[in-house]
Protein backbone atom coordinates (compact mmCIF):
# COMPACT_ATOMS: atom_id res chain seq x y z
CA UNK A 1 0.00 0.00 0.00
CA UNK A 2 1.41 3.24 -1.50
CA UNK A 3 0.78 6.56 1.36
CA UNK A 4 -1.76 7.79 -1.20
CA UNK A 5 -3.71 4.81 0.05
CA UNK A 6 -3.02 4.81 3.54
CA UNK A 7 -5.66 6.28 5.53
CA UNK A 8 -6.15 9.26 7.33
CA UNK A 9 -7.02 8.90 10.81
CA UNK A 10 -8.58 11.56 12.45
CA UNK A 11 -10.83 13.17 15.24
CA UNK A 12 -13.37 15.95 16.11
CA UNK A 13 -13.94 16.73 19.63
CA UNK A 14 -16.52 19.31 20.55
CA UNK A 15 -19.50 18.97 23.43
CA UNK A 16 -21.68 19.56 20.68
CA UNK A 17 -21.64 16.41 19.36
CA UNK A 18 -24.10 18.09 16.59
CA UNK A 19 -21.84 20.04 15.73
CA UNK A 20 -19.44 17.43 15.33
CA UNK A 21 -21.40 14.94 13.19
CA UNK A 22 -22.15 17.65 10.93
CA UNK A 23 -17.93 18.33 10.51
CA UNK A 24 -17.61 14.39 10.18
CA UNK A 25 -20.38 14.40 7.72
CA UNK A 26 -18.13 17.17 5.65
CA UNK A 27 -14.70 15.73 5.68
CA UNK A 28 -15.14 11.70 5.74
CA UNK A 29 -13.80 9.94 2.63
CA UNK A 30 -12.89 6.56 1.66
CA UNK A 31 -9.54 7.63 2.93
CA UNK A 32 -10.24 9.75 5.87
CA UNK A 33 -11.41 7.85 8.69
CA UNK A 34 -13.05 10.49 11.53
CA UNK A 35 -14.44 9.71 15.17
CA UNK A 36 -16.23 12.60 16.68
CA UNK A 37 -16.22 12.76 20.64
CA UNK A 38 -18.29 15.01 22.90
CA UNK A 39 -16.09 14.21 25.58
CA UNK A 40 -12.81 15.48 26.37
CA UNK A 41 -11.87 12.02 28.56
CA UNK A 42 -12.94 9.51 26.14
CA UNK A 43 -10.78 11.51 23.12
CA UNK A 44 -8.18 11.69 25.41
CA UNK A 45 -8.23 7.58 25.86
CA UNK A 46 -8.26 7.18 22.24
CA UNK A 47 -5.29 9.27 21.20
CA UNK A 48 -3.82 6.99 24.15
CA UNK A 49 -4.42 3.51 22.43
CA UNK A 50 -4.74 4.80 19.04
CA UNK A 51 -2.23 7.71 17.83
CA UNK A 52 -4.22 10.03 15.51
CA UNK A 53 -2.78 12.35 11.97
CA UNK A 54 -5.49 14.93 12.46
CA UNK A 55 -7.33 16.07 16.00
CA UNK A 56 -10.02 19.22 15.47
CA UNK A 57 -10.91 19.89 18.96
CA UNK A 58 -13.27 23.25 20.18
CA UNK A 59 -10.43 24.92 22.71
CA UNK A 60 -13.37 25.48 25.81
CA UNK A 61 -15.06 22.48 26.89
CA UNK A 62 -15.86 21.11 30.20
CA UNK A 63 -13.65 19.01 32.07
CA UNK A 64 -11.00 18.82 29.40
CA UNK A 65 -9.80 21.66 27.09
CA UNK A 66 -8.48 21.87 23.56
CA UNK A 67 -5.25 22.54 25.18
CA UNK A 68 -5.19 19.63 26.79
CA UNK A 69 -6.15 17.53 23.83
CA UNK A 70 -3.71 19.11 22.02
CA UNK A 71 -0.69 18.28 24.42
CA UNK A 72 -1.25 14.66 24.32
CA UNK A 73 -1.81 14.30 20.58
CA UNK A 74 1.48 16.08 20.17
CA UNK A 75 3.22 13.22 23.01
CA UNK A 76 1.63 10.70 21.47
CA UNK A 77 2.50 11.26 17.68
CA UNK A 78 4.94 14.05 17.30
CA UNK A 79 3.76 15.05 13.54
CA UNK A 80 -0.05 15.01 14.08
CA UNK A 81 -1.66 18.07 13.38
CA UNK A 82 -3.98 19.61 15.76
CA UNK A 83 -7.16 22.33 14.68
CA UNK A 84 -8.07 24.40 17.47
CA UNK A 85 -11.87 26.00 17.03
CA UNK A 86 -12.22 29.11 19.31
CA UNK A 87 -14.63 31.85 20.15
CA UNK A 88 -13.37 35.52 20.10
CA UNK A 89 -13.31 35.71 23.68
CA UNK A 90 -10.37 33.09 23.36
CA UNK A 91 -8.51 34.08 20.20
CA UNK A 92 -5.41 34.80 22.46
CA UNK A 93 -5.72 31.27 23.94
CA UNK A 94 -5.95 29.73 20.54
CA UNK A 95 -2.90 31.60 19.68
CA UNK A 96 -1.12 30.67 22.72
CA UNK A 97 -2.24 26.99 20.90
CA UNK A 98 -0.59 27.44 17.81
CA UNK A 99 2.52 28.62 19.73
CA UNK A 100 2.55 24.88 21.43
CA UNK A 101 2.39 22.93 18.37
CA UNK A 102 -1.13 23.81 17.03
CA UNK A 103 -1.58 23.63 13.12
CA UNK A 104 -4.05 26.44 12.63
CA UNK A 105 -7.43 27.74 14.90
CA UNK A 106 -10.90 28.51 13.40
CA UNK A 107 -12.65 31.45 14.53
CA UNK A 108 -16.80 30.68 15.56
CA UNK A 109 -18.42 31.29 13.53
CA UNK A 110 -17.29 29.65 10.74
CA UNK A 111 -18.82 28.42 7.62
CA UNK A 112 -18.30 25.06 6.00
CA UNK A 113 -16.10 26.03 3.58
CA UNK A 114 -13.51 27.57 5.69
CA UNK A 115 -13.30 24.24 7.93
CA UNK A 116 -13.27 21.95 4.57
CA UNK A 117 -10.60 24.23 3.59
CA UNK A 118 -8.12 24.07 6.43
CA UNK A 119 -9.45 20.03 6.76
CA UNK A 120 -8.20 19.69 3.52
CA UNK A 121 -4.70 21.31 4.04
CA UNK A 122 -4.14 19.38 7.54
CA UNK A 123 -4.77 15.94 5.52
CA UNK A 124 -2.45 17.35 2.71
CA UNK A 125 0.43 18.26 4.87
CA UNK A 126 -0.02 14.48 6.23
CA UNK A 127 0.06 13.16 3.10
CA UNK A 128 3.46 14.76 2.00
CA UNK A 129 5.34 14.03 5.35
CA UNK A 130 4.37 10.38 4.91
CA UNK A 131 6.08 10.29 1.58
CA UNK A 132 9.08 12.40 2.46
CA UNK A 133 9.79 9.69 4.92
CA UNK A 134 8.98 7.17 2.33
CA UNK A 135 11.77 8.73 0.17
CA UNK A 136 14.08 9.35 2.65
CA UNK A 137 13.60 5.31 3.33
CA UNK A 138 14.21 4.40 0.21
CA UNK A 139 17.58 6.51 -0.32
CA UNK A 140 18.55 5.03 3.19
CA UNK A 141 17.78 1.58 1.90
CA UNK A 142 19.62 2.28 -1.26
CA UNK A 143 22.62 3.59 0.44
CA UNK A 144 22.77 0.13 2.37
CA UNK A 145 22.40 -1.67 -0.54
CA UNK A 146 25.38 0.06 -2.64
CA UNK A 147 27.59 0.22 0.01
CA UNK A 148 27.11 -3.65 0.92
CA UNK A 149 27.84 -4.47 -2.58
CA UNK A 150 30.91 -2.18 -2.37
CA UNK A 151 32.05 -3.78 0.61
CA UNK A 152 31.22 -7.57 -0.75
CA UNK A 153 33.84 -6.09 -4.09
CA UNK A 154 36.35 -4.66 -1.44
CA UNK A 155 36.15 -8.36 0.39
CA UNK A 156 36.79 -10.15 -2.32
CA UNK A 157 39.60 -7.74 -3.61
CA UNK A 158 40.75 -8.62 0.44
CA UNK A 159 40.66 -5.29 1.23
CA UNK A 160 40.91 -4.22 5.41
CA UNK A 161 37.43 -3.62 6.68
CA UNK A 162 37.93 -0.34 7.84
CA UNK A 163 39.00 0.82 4.23
CA UNK A 164 36.24 -1.19 2.31
CA UNK A 165 33.86 1.15 4.39
CA UNK A 166 35.34 4.18 4.01
CA UNK A 167 35.49 4.09 0.52
CA UNK A 168 32.11 2.87 0.50
CA UNK A 169 30.66 5.65 2.41
CA UNK A 170 33.26 8.37 0.22
CA UNK A 171 32.31 6.92 -3.01
CA UNK A 172 28.41 6.50 -2.77
CA UNK A 173 27.56 9.70 -4.41
CA UNK A 174 30.36 9.39 -7.28
CA UNK A 175 29.66 8.54 -10.72
CA UNK A 176 32.64 6.54 -10.45
CA UNK A 177 31.04 3.10 -8.38
CA UNK A 178 33.49 0.24 -8.51
CA UNK A 179 30.83 -1.98 -9.10
CA UNK A 180 29.91 -0.46 -11.86
CA UNK A 181 32.98 0.87 -12.96
CA UNK A 182 34.29 -2.47 -13.12
CA UNK A 183 31.47 -4.05 -15.30
CA UNK A 184 32.15 -1.57 -18.08
CA UNK A 185 35.67 -2.71 -18.28
CA UNK A 186 36.41 -3.50 -21.82
CA UNK A 187 39.04 -6.28 -20.75
CA UNK A 188 37.49 -7.85 -17.90
CA UNK A 189 37.97 -11.50 -18.30
CA UNK A 190 34.54 -14.27 -18.65
CA UNK A 191 35.49 -15.55 -15.51
CA UNK A 192 35.56 -12.46 -13.54
CA UNK A 193 32.12 -11.58 -15.00
CA UNK A 194 30.63 -15.27 -14.20
CA UNK A 195 31.71 -14.25 -10.67
CA UNK A 196 30.10 -11.02 -10.56
CA UNK A 197 26.63 -12.80 -11.97
CA UNK A 198 27.00 -15.58 -9.17
CA UNK A 199 28.08 -12.65 -6.58
CA UNK A 200 24.74 -10.70 -7.60
CA UNK A 201 22.78 -13.48 -7.66
CA UNK A 202 23.38 -13.94 -3.50
CA UNK A 203 22.83 -10.53 -2.68
CA UNK A 204 20.07 -10.44 -4.70
CA UNK A 205 18.44 -13.75 -2.81
CA UNK A 206 19.99 -12.09 0.54
CA UNK A 207 17.61 -9.04 0.03
CA UNK A 208 20.45 -6.56 -0.80
CA UNK A 209 19.49 -5.99 -4.24
CA UNK A 210 15.67 -5.00 -5.48
CA UNK A 211 14.38 -6.23 -8.50
CA UNK A 212 15.25 -3.23 -10.41
CA UNK A 213 19.00 -3.26 -9.30
CA UNK A 214 19.63 -6.80 -9.77
CA UNK A 215 17.79 -6.39 -13.41
CA UNK A 216 20.11 -3.57 -14.16
CA UNK A 217 23.29 -5.01 -12.90
CA UNK A 218 22.52 -8.54 -14.83
CA UNK A 219 21.75 -6.38 -18.13
CA UNK A 220 25.49 -4.62 -17.56
CA UNK A 221 27.27 -8.28 -17.01
CA UNK A 222 25.49 -10.28 -19.96
CA UNK A 223 26.72 -7.63 -22.12
CA UNK A 224 29.69 -7.82 -20.96
CA UNK A 225 29.85 -11.61 -22.09
CA UNK A 226 28.32 -11.19 -25.45
CA UNK A 227 31.44 -9.02 -26.14
CA UNK A 228 33.49 -12.23 -25.73
CA UNK A 229 31.03 -14.47 -27.54
CA UNK A 230 31.19 -11.55 -30.58
CA UNK A 231 34.89 -11.98 -30.86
Amino acid sequence: MGVEDQPIRSIIVDDDKSIGDVLKELVSSKQVFVKVFSDGHEALEFIRNQPVDVVITDLMMPNVGGLEVLSLAKTMNPDSIVIIITGHGTLETAIEAVREGAYDYIKKPFNLDEFQIAFDNAVEKIRLMRKNEECLQELKAACDQLIAIKQAYSEHEKEPAVTQQKRARLNFFSTNLPNLELLRKANEDQQRLFERLRHISRLKKDGLLTEREFKALKTHIIKGLEMFSNH
